[in-house]
């Protein structure tokens, strides 16, 4: 059987015409979401500011071998980590797990059918539509299942169920000094180091599956299999990494000997747990530059949902100009530039107005800046225009 094969589907301009309605609705929902979301990330992002601001100013820094008297005080201290109680794979009991590791991590990976699929569009005079998509079939590894029952020709490409997925579990807890932090909170310290099977992880494997298939070590996994060189469809790599970290440092409060987030007076809470050294300042610049990419990241993303619902809303003009393919283009490029303008309006205004409801002071400052430059840039454009009518107006020297 053939491990590609095309289809050809066609729409008409009717059906066309039917889900660009359609996407206007969604098209309206989506930049109304996007507003709402560019709203919202502003107030997020001033309040986290204001948060971490407040901080700032008011943390101190511990000994962590003498904490109780600073209950509820917002901390900073630095010290060794301690695990009380390393990860285990419920599973796989009884892999060598190093006792400092705060985390352990199962990697799986099993042979399987992939499907990948390529359309190409064509526009025909009427309005109409003709697609042709060519779906493609490969084995290869993939760490999650793949549901060949979902492929377009999934007869010849039947992928088994996954005996085992991937997954990571934390240590119990860690200990700096006398402060207890739970495992949930220290799980993302440190590299991933792999962790090297044995014959007796091989034994502990093969019972857990229970299939009857070979269990062997090959390139530092364990490969569930006939032959790692020559894998068949169902074979199955499992490796395992873990990750630990020496001197952490970390802010929070203090809540019966275990680390917890403190909150500031505006509500935002306040928890970091960094590897290394780090002094209290240094840490809250951080977390200020993180909230300040954060906020950026979110405009962006906003603003492109944004531009994609006016899109949605005008593809209707493309489609009824698709009557003439050429027409059609043409009107898509010139609503996509009225979705730009529209997008860097909305989007502007929407920022502009979270600034005043979340920072009135700077946002009416810049709002007055802004009126300052345009009655400057139209004074002087009213100047030069009487300026030059005045030179029109001159009579020619003789």
């Amino acid at each position: 059987m053939s491990d590609q094969f095309s289809e050809v589907t066609s729409r008409s301009w009717f059906s066309r015409i039917g889900g660009a309605f359609s996407g206007i609705l969604f098209g309206f929902l989506l930049v109304l979401l996007s507003v709402g979301g560019l709203f919202w990330n502003e107030g997020r992002a001033v309040n986290t500011a204001r948060a971490l601001t407040e901080g700032a100013g008011s943390v101190v820094t511990i000994d962590p071998a003498a904490p109780s008297s600073n209950a509820g005080q917002l901390v900073h201290f630095t010290g060794p980590l301690i695990i009380q109680g390393a990860p285990s794979d419920p599973l796989f009991s009884g892999l060598g797990v190093p006792t400092n590791a705060n985390r352990l991590v199962r990697h799986v990976e099993m042979y399987q059918w992939q499907e990948k699929s390529q359309s190409e569009t064509r526009k025909k005079l009427g309005g109409g539509e003709e697609t042709v998509t060519t779906y493609s079939y490969s084995r290869g590894w993939a760490s999650r299942p793949v549901d060949s029952a979902s492929f377009k020709q999934p007869a010849g490409h039947a992928n088994p169920p996954m005996p085992v997925e991937g997954n990571s579990f934390p240590a119990q807890s860690g200990k700096v000094g006398q402060i207890t932090i739970p495992g949930n909170r220290i799980s993302g310290l440190g590299a991933e180091t792999p962790l090297a099977p044995s014959e007796k992880d091989l034994d502990a494997i093969a019972g857990a599956l229970n299939d009857g298939r070979a269990v062997r070590i090959a390139s530092g996994a364990i490969y569930v299999g006939a032959n790692p060189a020559s894998p068949r469809i169902g074979d199955v790599k499992i490796s395992f990494e873990t990750s630990s970290a020496g001197v952490i440092s970390a802010v929070g409060t203090i809540d019966g000997g275990t680390l917890g987030s403190f909150t500031a007076s505006n509500g935002v809470k306040i928890g970091m747990i960094e590897e290394g050294d780090k002094p209290a300042a240094a840490m809250f610049e951080a977390a200020q530059s993180a909230n300040t990419a954060l906020t950026w990241g979110l405009r962006v993303a906003g603003l492109i949902a944004m531009l994609i619902g006016f899109r949605m809303i005008f593809a209707i003009v493309g489609v009824i100009g698709d009557v003439v393919p050429f027409i059609g283009d043409v009107f898509r490029f010139a609503t996509g530039l009225a979705a730009m303008a529209l997008t860097a309006v909305l989007g502007t205004v929407t920022i502009g107005i979270a600034w005043i409801w979340y920072r009135p002071l700077l946002g009416w400052s810049i709002i007055a800046i802004g009126a300052v430059l345009a009655v400057i840039f139209l004074g002087l454009g009213k100047r030069r225009a009487r300026s030059n009518r005045g030179e029109a107006a001159r009579p020619a020297t003789p």
